[in-house]
Formats: C-alpha cells, structure tokens, sequence
C-alpha cells in the first residue's frame, strides 16, 4: 500500500497530466473544432490512473503534427509558460535519440516512444526524412515480433 506522500505525489502528478492534456485538446478544438474532441475531453476527465493519463497524454503529443505551424508554436509555448518542461516528453526524446543511435528498437516502450515523436512530427515538411527514418525503424520492429 502506498505511503501518504505517495498518495499525494500521485494525486499532483495526475492533476498535471490531465490540466496539461486538457490545454492541449482545447488548442485542438479551437484549430480544428470537432465533436471528437469532446469525447476524448471526457475520457481525460475521467480518466483515475496515472498510467491511463499518461497514454492519454502521449496520444495528444502526438496529436501536435496534425496542427498548424503556428497553432503548434502557440501551444508548445503555452504549455511550456504553465506547466514549465515536459518531463516524461524530455524521457521520449532521449528514448528516441537512443534508437536512432542504435539505429533499431528493442522493446515496446522505445517503440511507443519512437511512434509518439513520429507522429508530432508528421505535419512538418522540413522533418520529412527523419518522420520517413523513423517509420523505417517503427517497420522493422514490427516485422522482428
């Protein structure tokens, strides 16, 4: 059973998933008003694991290629003045910087991580070869299993 301070650690760490998720399906909304977003709102809202709200958030990072340039500049800059760096988005960077490294990935994690920043980067012409590598290394991960 966790301690009392854990319980509260875990309590902050979801309000901020979930606030940071929010923000970012608002900026959605406001870019590309749909009644998806709504739907995808009431399942952060409702969402009660940490885990749960973690998958929830990388989906919305993702999310962030299909945005415009401009939209995804307001949005990163906003959320960096609110809630300051992202830490767990920090983690993927350095998780994807590994494989690329490596040049292949070894578990599900890197792979979640890898297709996570794939898509992020997806809207952007200027990223087309590393979006196209990325693919590459996603492709053969899934063929090895």
């Amino acid at each position: 059973m966790p301690k009392r301070a854990d319980r509260g650690s875990l309590s902050a760490d979801k309000a901020i998933l979930r606030e940071r998720a929010l923000t970012m399906l608002a900026a959605f909304e406001r870019e590309e008003p749909s009644p998806t977003w709504a739907r995808f709102r009431e399942l952060v809202e409702t969402s009660t694991r940490v885990s749960d709200l973690r998958t929830l958030l990388r989906e919305c990072r993702g999310m962030l290629g299909a945005m415009s340039s401009p939209g995804r500049r307001a949005l990163e800059l906003d959320l960096r003045n609110r809630f300051g760096p992202d830490q767990e988005w920090e983690r993927d960077l350095a998780v994807v910087a590994k494989v690329r490294a490596r040049g292949r990935i070894r578990s599900e994690r890197e792979y979640r991580s890898v297709q996570a920043y794939q898509d992020s980067i997806a809207g952007d012409a200027g990223r087309q070869d590393e979006f196209l590598a990325l693919g590459g290394l996603l492709d053969d991960f899934s063929a090895a299993r």
